[in-house]
């Protein structure tokens, strides 16, 4: 279930914003959509919470 992500107008009458080129709200999450704590190494964009879920799979190990 990923957030629409358009920024046209959605029936409100308002304004479309500028499209942001960086910053924390430029990119979101691939999986949940979520704007806040993204892991970009590895060009992963995922959230942390995502993260934990799926590391596993994707090949991370705990160390420690």
């Amino acid at each position: 279930m990923v957030k629409d992500r358009s920024y046209g107008d959605r029936g409100t009458g308002f304004t479309p914003r500028k499209e942001k080129k960086f910053g924390p709200g430029s990119r979101w999450c691939k999986r949940c959509g979520c704007y806040t704590s993204l892991i970009q190494k590895y060009n992963l964009l995922l959230c942390r919470r995502c993260f934990r879920e799926v590391a596993v799979s994707l090949g991370f190990r705990k160390l420690g």
